[in-house]
């Protein structure tokens, strides 16, 4: 019986963390502004610019997004910049795009 339970136990574990389609929200909800940086440069960060964005019809900024991360120098890190401070928070390997939406000032990375 206990065999069983162990292999239940690994089978699950590994289909939760070997499954690349998971979403990630590094920043807190608010957050009104965010950077993407690659590598571990100290004088020149490596800042990553969105590739596409989206546009209301009125000209405001909707939505802007980075996509194949997977090719960015490691580490990946992401920097939540709040009103009074900024928050860098180290992106796992398996990111691969990241879309910030300006209306609900929020990141979705996956």
């Amino acid at each position: 019986m206990l065999l069983h339970t162990t292999k239940a136990v690994v089978i699950v574990g590994c289909c939760f963390s070997a499954s690349p389609s998971f979403a990630l929200e590094p920043c807190h909800r608010g957050v009104p502004a965010i950077d993407i940086v690659q590598g571990n440069f100290v004088q020149a960060p490596g800042y990553i610019d969105p590739d596409a964005q989206t546009l209301h019809p009125d000209g405001k900024l909707q939505e802007q997004r980075w996509h194949n991360l997977h090719a960015a120098i490691r580490p990946l890190k992401m920097i939540c910049r709040y009103a009074n401070k900024a928050v860098p928070v180290d992106l796992p390997n398996t990111i691969d795009t990241c879309v910030w939406e300006a209306d609900e000032r929020r990141v979705h990375c996956f």
